[in-house]
C-alpha cells in the first residue's frame, strides 16, 4: 500500500518489540519491513504503526535486547501471553514511564495461553503504559477487564482506501472463470483453526442446487501462512469437492493484485481479529460473505454477516451470492459500504488523529 505520510515527520527514533523466538525470524521481520518501508508501502499492521505515523526511524527489538532507551520517542510493543514476552516490556516500561505504546491482540490467544504469572504482568504493563490501543471496542474492553480499570482507547488504524484501489487494480476485460478466494488464511489446527472442511461443505451444498454448466465456471482458491496448515491441508484432502486450488503466499503489492481479480471473498475467523482481508475487500469493491465476530466485518458487510459455524445461515448466503455472480449482478447484500471503506481507509486524516493521542 502506497504509504500516505504525514506533511512532515511528527515522532523521532521509535522501537517496536517483535518477540521474535529465534535470530533468524527477528532478522526476517527487520528485512521485511525495512524493504516495505524502502518501496514506499504501508502494510497495516501492527508493526508499520509508528512507520505511518512520521517516525524518523523505527528500529525492531529482539526479545531481552539491550537498548539505551533515552534514544526513542516511543516504544510499541504487542500484548503476548508468555511471561518472557511480557517481563521485557514491563522492564522497558519502568525505565522509560510513559513512553510505552501496548497493542492488545485478540483477546482468545491471551485467555488460551496466559496463566497467572502472565496475568499480572500483561496487568502491570497496561496500567503503566503511556498508551494502550486497541482496534476495536471488543478488544478495548478486554483489556480494560485485564487491566481491571479504563486503560484503552480505540484507535483508526493504517489503512489506506486509495492506495489500496490503486495496488489492487486489474483489468477489467470479460472473464469466463468467477473466482472466489475462500479464507486469509485457512488454518486447520491450534486455537486459530477456523475449520476450512465446514467452509467447503457449506459451499459444496450451494453448489449442487446449480447446474453442471454453472458448477464448472466457478473457481475457488486458498491461501495458508504456515507449513503445517500446507501439510494438513493436503493430508486431510481439503478441496476435492470442490476444487480448491492452493494459492501461494505473495508480497503485499502482489497479494492486493491478486484479490483484486477475486470476483467475491469469504472469510470466517474464530477470533476477534482487526479485520484486514475485509477493508481490503471493501476498498476494492468485491463482495463478501464475513463472520459477524469482528467489529470492521459488522461495519463494511453489514448485511452479508453469519455467525460462525451456522451452517444453515451459511449455506444461503452462499447460495444467494452464487446466483448473483452468475448474472453478473451481486445482490446488493453482499457489496460493503463505500462510505464506510472511505472512512475507514482515510489514512492522512487518522494517522493526525493517532499522533495528535501521543503528543497529548
Amino acid at each position: 500500500m502506497t504509504a500516505t505520510p504525514l506533511k512532515r515527520p511528527s515522532l523521532g527514533a521509535c522501537a517496536f518489540i517483535t518477540m521474535g523466538d529465534t535470530p533468524w525470524r527477528h532478522l526476517l521481520v527487520r528485512a521485511k519491513y525495512h524493504l516495505m518501508r524502502w518501496q514506499g508501502l504501508v502494510y497495516p499492521d501492527t508493526y508499520f504503526l509508528p512507520v505511518w505515523l512520521g517516525a524518523r526511524k523505527v528500529d525492531f527489538l529482539a526479545l531481552g535486547q539491550r537498548i539505551d532507551v533515552r534514544r526513542y520517542d516511543y516504544i510499541f510493543t504487542e500484548l503476548h501471553a508468555g511471561v518472557g514476552q511480557l517481563k521485557y516490556p514491563v522492564d522497558l516500561m519502568e525505565m522509560t514511564p510513559g513512553k510505552m505504546v501496548v497493542l492488545p491482540g485478540p483477546p482468545e490467544v491471551f485467555w488460551s495461553y496466559a496463566n497467572e504469572e502472565a496475568h499480572r504482568l500483561a496487568r502491570q504493563l497496561l496500567r503503566g503504559a503511556g498508551q494502550v490501543w486497541a482496534y476495536s471496542p471488543e478488544t478495548a474492553a478486554f483489556a480494560d477487564e485485564l487491566a481491571k480499570t479504563k486503560v484503552a482507547r480505540v484507535i483508526p488504524w493504517s489503512f489506506d482506501y486509495a492506495a489500496t484501489r490503486r495496488l489492487g487494480r486489474t483489468g477489467t476485460g470479460k472473464k469466463e472463470a468467477i473466482r472466489i478466494l475462500l479464507g486469509v488464511p485457512l488454518r486447520f489446527q491450534g486455537i486459530a483453526a477456523n475449520d476450512p472442511h465446514f467452509l467447503e461443505d457449506c459451499v459444496a451444498a450451494a453448489l449442487a442446487r446449480l447446474s453442471s454448466a454453472a458448477r464448472q465456471r466457478f473457481q475457488f482458491v486458498g491461501m495458508v501462512y504456515t507449513r503445517e496448515d500446507e501439510k494438513a491441508w493436503r493430508q486431510s484432502g481439503f478441496g476435492k469437492k470442490i476444487g480448491v486450488t492452493l494459492e501461494p503466499k505473495k508480497f503485499y503489492p502482489r497479494f492486493l493484485s491478486f484479490l483484486g481479480s477475486c470476483d467475491a471473498v469469504l472469510t470466517l475467523p474464530r477470533f476477534r481479529v482487526l479485520g484486514r482481508i475485509a477493508f481490503l475487500a471493501a476498498a476494492l469493491g468485491r463482495p463478501g460473505i464475513f463472520t459477524d465476530n469482528v467489529a470492521l466485518h459488522r461495519y463494511l458487510y453489514p448485511h452479508s454477516l453469519v455467525t460462525s459455524f451456522a451452517d444453515e445461515t451459511l449455506r444461503e448466503l452462499v447460495t444467494e451470492l452464487l446466483f448473483g455472480l452468475l448474472q453478473e449482478e451481486p445482490l446488493t447484500r453482499f457489496l460493503p459500504d463505500e462510505q464506510a471503506a472511505r472512512q475507514v481507509g482515510d489514512s492522512e486524516r487518522n494517522a493526525r488523529i493517532l499522533t495528535q493521542r501521543l503528543e497529548r
